[in-house]
């Protein structure tokens, strides 16, 4: 957690203007302690599409996506980003992050006849490498926009880049396309995270906001996300999940049967 940010859950500004905040302004939410696991190697490739059920992603891509366990019942939904040919990186803010990483740690030492097809992929833990902020809101383009140098974009909506904030801090950035706000996760080197998070503040429409105001108003536009509240057993129809977007069509993901019986 940076100095200045806020309190997990802590709410800065009033019931009234938070409204105000995201609808005429930018909030800015420290997400520091979320996990970020980074999965690196060639097998990426191949476990991305088994562990993952929702949209397809290539390089350079990001979505919610819908995590089954094997049985059919949902391990979480997850942020995914494909950051490279032979990296995947997994974000899950809720309390089920548990729950997906030993699921995903299984299913990464799977033996299949005597053969892993997954070997050679690690698994990795960045929390501590990286400070998530999220910037979300009517001017949270336009904010981010006047923080890069000339000639980077923004990421569209989807997307996941490299920006250099301030000219010279390295941050992934990414814009998942979500109903609603535009919303940016930012994943900042720590060394800088102090730097970012005041100097966004100095821009007169941006507001500090706890992450359970952010959670709520996510939970508003994608309802499937009030279910990730709870670490208990869930079942969901497939028909739920396709009409939030996190589930693709076919079966060639992992926890597609047991869902569809």
């Amino acid at each position: 957690m940076t100095e200045d940010a806020p309190h997990d859950g802590e709410l800065l500004v009033g019931d009234a203007s938070e409204r105000a905040t995201f609808e005429k302004g930018a909030a800015l939410v420290d997400m520091s302690g979320m996990l970020l696991l980074l999965c690196e190697g060639s097998p990426s490739a191949a476990f991305g599409p088994a562990v993952l059920a929702g949209p397809a992603l290539n390089v350079g891509s990001c979505a919610l996506e819908a995590v089954l366990l094997g049985d059919g019942f949902l391990a979480s939904v997850p942020l995914a980003a494909r950051t490279g040919d032979n990296e995947l990186l997994i974000i899950d803010p809720t309390p089920r992050s548990d729950l997906l990483l030993s699921w995903l740690e299984f299913v990464s030492h799977i033996e299949q006849g005597g053969v892993r097809p997954y070997e050679g992929l690690t698994l990795k833990d960045e929390s501590d490498s990286l400070v998530p902020f999220v910037l979300a809101g009517h001017e949270a383009t336009a904010t981010l926009a006047d923080y890069v140098p000339e000639g980077q974009c923004l990421p569209e909506a989807g997307q996941v880049v490299n920006l250099d904030l301030d000219g010279r801090i390295t941050t992934i950035s990414m814009r998942p396309d979500l109903p609603g706000d535009t919303l940016y996760v930012l994943l900042v080197p720590p060394s800088h995270s102090r730097v970012i998070w005041r100097s966004l503040l100095s821009f007169p429409l941006v507001c500090p906001v706890g992450r359970e105001i952010l959670a709520s108003r996510l939970q508003k536009r994608i309802s499937i996300l009030s279910l990730l509240d709870k670490t208990d057993r869930i079942r969901v129809e497939s028909e739920r999940l396709s009409a939030a977007g996190v589930l693709r069509t076919g079966s060639d993901f992992i926890g597609a049967r047991g869902l569809r019986e």
